[in-house]
């Protein structure tokens, strides 16, 4: 069996197969923009010819242009030289260094005397107030002449160098295969000046010595808990010099307050983002539990973070209008470590959405069973993505152990088998310290063998020297990480996997298993799909009788409030509808997400499931992607919950009839199936 870190993951005894040919994520040097400025033409030539061939050179010459050209186009370096009438080049320096959009882009200073301009570009107090990247000066009394000084500068080393500042040195890391990537998560909890706060920046700064770690991510609202707010906290991290990774929950936040958060982070210069589902809100919240929000789920966050990278359109006085591109790097988590077989098709449908919405990188949940993280792998190549992949190396002590193996952490699974092991250690002097560190770096080194693109560290109560044992340690052992993969086996009692098991090296062969899962079909859901047929088919003939009905009670204010009565009446007794008027039965098997499931999640199942339980409501009420699974399974129509990316619901149709709004191509299905307004 072939071992080794990278991207190598081991499929059969004598085959190793490459998973993540991401390549580095570095950008052709052509695709960066320099704005050159200067009104000397003599340093256009000079400077701008220079760097003809490796960037893209924009010119130009006065300080207005300059101005509108760093604003408009927004490059990614300024080489800023003298500017006519003299005081306008330092007056120029100021506005971009104070401008809301071109606050972060480098300037790089040349003071070059050229003929027609004076001998010095900047007084002798203006260079003291300064506050450039770089300040290159070219003395008319250097031997030699202009173009030759310009060349000893090294100015295509110097802005190379800037560039290199300016990149997001975790997307670097997580995009190039040479590197493992780790991130260390931190917990800030909740007040504004807490000595939890406190010992969160000693891990930055602690961290940032070690040069090891690569972002510090940092947690939103855990457990459904008031915190901080991570992206105040986060633009902090930025601030003091680390790079941050935002966790973004959906619990708490409508659309457009997402979008806001997004766009004051990308101003902030932190493009880093975890989309999450988030955990249910808790009952710690002020006067009690807080109302959930859910409206968007991490498909369409991903979605949305993509249209903003392009710049999104929207419509502005009756145009549309092109927003700034921004720069976010977006990621999404996943739980291979789900016990039903329903329950993990449901995680790797959505998987599949969020990838072709976007994503860029995966961070997985926590889970001890390296099968588990294989199965993850070969799924991933069965389905050609190549997207790099970050393990969830959690710092497991007992008692947190016994709160994960009761669910009283959701999503988060520790068997048996494991609490039993902890226990005995706990007995140690150290109560275990010694025994959680080394499977953490166990865990590290297999994921690296696998060919994961690298850890993402967590724990309460973790120190820098632990996170640098773990890094260290796991390096060392990586090199025989196969011999550690048998210390990793906890599967769940009658646990489903997807691949079939390989009992040569305790991991999974690339034979697809056998799916047994069998349940019996509710009468609602056979009568559903028959109305479905009948009524909802666009090449039925009670279809087409209904159209015209349909646009005259849209325009009829007695005989929409009686089609609209009728409605009610009969999906509430059937769905528990809620009226939200852009129905979702028809992509969840006829389990409606707004009512049945706490989180409203149109896409998927979040990942807080357990034994095919609902998070929310554990022992009383299946999760509704269970459900739509195994009615789906019965007609082998299961692998129609992967098949498109349902939008949010579009709260302008609240309360009104989903039945017309779907024959008037109002509603998201209709415009799916490309259904217009009757004409």
């Amino acid at each position: 069996m072939k071992g080794g870190g990278g991207n190598d993951c081991i499929l059969e005894q004598d085959e190793s197969i490459k998973i993540g040919g991401w390549g580095t994520s570095m950008e052709n040097s052509k695709n960066r923009k320099v704005l050159v400025i200067g009104s000397i033409p003599e340093f256009h030539e000079l400077i701008g010819g220079s760097l003809q061939g490796q960037f893209e050179v924009m010119d130009a010459s006065s300080e207005s242009e300059g101005l509108a050209k760093a604003r408009g186009e927004r490059p990614d370096i300024i080489l800023l030289g003298y500017v006519d009438p003299r005081g306008s080049s330092f007056r120029l320096h100021k506005k971009l260094r104070e401008g809301w959009i071109t606050k972060h882009i480098p300037q790089l200073i040349v003071d070059a005397h050229f003929p027609g301009q004076p001998q010095r570009a900047w007084t002798s107090q203006e260079a003291m107030q300064m506050d450039a990247e770089e300040y290159l000066m070219i003395s008319p009394d250097d031997a030699g002449s202009v173009a030759e000084s310009v060349k000893a500068l090294k100015l295509l080393e110097r802005i190379d160098t800037r560039l290199g500042e300016k990149a997001n040195p975790l997307k670097e890391a997580i995009l190039n295969p040479n590197i493992f990537c780790v991130t260390w998560e931190q917990i800030p909890g909740r007040g504004a000046f807490e000595i939890q706060q406190e010992h969160v920046f000693d891990n930055i700064r602690k961290a940032a010595n070690l040069g090891k770690i690569h972002a510090i991510s940092v947690t939103d609202n855990p457990g459904g808990n008031p915190a901080i707010s991570t992206e105040m906290l986060c633009a902090e991290v930025k601030r003091v010099g680390t790079e941050p990774l935002v966790h973004l929950a959906c619990r708490d936040k409508n659309r457009s307050q997402i979008e806001s958060m997004l766009y004051g982070l990308a101003a902030s210069g932190v493009r880093n983002i975890l989309a999450l589902t988030g955990d249910y809100p808790s009952a710690e919240g002020f006067e009690g539990k807080p109302k959930p929000v859910f409206d968007m789920d991490p498909v369409n966050v991903v979605r949305l973070v993509e249209a903003m990278n392009r710049g999104l359109e929207h419509h502005a006085m009756g145009k549309k209008v092109a927003l700034a591109p921004t720069d976010l790097f977006v990621g999404v988590c996943v739980s291979p470590f789900k016990q039903l077989e329903s329950e993990l098709m449901a995680q790797y449908y959505k998987l599949k959405k969020k990838i072709e919405a976007g994503a860029k990188f995966i961070i997985t949940q926590i889970g001890y069973d390296a099968r588990k993280y294989h199965e993850l792998m070969q799924w991933l190549r069965l389905n050609h993505f190549d997207i790099p992949v970050l393990v969830n190396v959690y710092i497991l002590p007992y008692p947190t152990a016994k709160m994960m193996n009761s669910n009283k952490i959701p999503g988060c699974v520790v068997t048996d088998k494991l609490v039993s092991e902890l226990a005995e250690e706990a007995k140690a002097p150290d109560k275990g310290k010694a025994g959680r560190l080394l499977r953490s770096a166990k865990l590290y080194a297999i994921a690296k063998g696998m060919g994961y693109a690298g850890a993402h560290i967590g724990g309460h109560g973790i120190s820098p020297d632990m996170v640098e044992y773990i890094i260290t340690k796991g390096e060392e052992l990586s090199k025989d990480w196969e011999e550690l993969v048998s210390e990793f086996d906890y599967p769940q009692p009658d646990g489903f996997y997807l691949f079939e098991k390989d009992p040569k090296i305790g991991l999974n062969t690339d034979v697809l298993a056998k799916r047994p899962s069998k349940s019996s079909v509710p009468l609602i859901y056979k009568l559903s799909r028959i109305a479905h047929v009948t009524l909802f088919e666009e090449k039925s003939r009670v279809f087409k009788m209904l159209r015209p009905i349909a646009r005259w009670a849209d325009v009829s204010p007695r005989a929409k409030a009686v089609l609209e009565f009728f409605e009610h009446m009969a999906k509430t007794v059937l769905f528990h509808c809620l009226n939200c008027g852009d129905c979702a039965l028809f992509d969840v098997a006829f389990v409606c997400p707004m009512s049945q499931c706490p989180k409203s999640q149109r896409n998927g199942a979040c990942g807080g499931s357990y034994q095919g339980w609902c998070e929310v409501y554990p022992d009383k009420q299946k999760c509704v992607w269970v459900q739509a699974y195994d009615r789906l399974k019965a007609y082998q129509e299961e692998n129609s919950l992967e098949e498109y990316i349902v939008p949010p619901c579009n709260w302008e149709l609240w309360q009104t009839s989903s039945w017309l709004n779907f024959y008037m191509g109002r509603d998201h299905t209709a415009k799916r199936l490309g259904i217009k307004p009757p004409s």
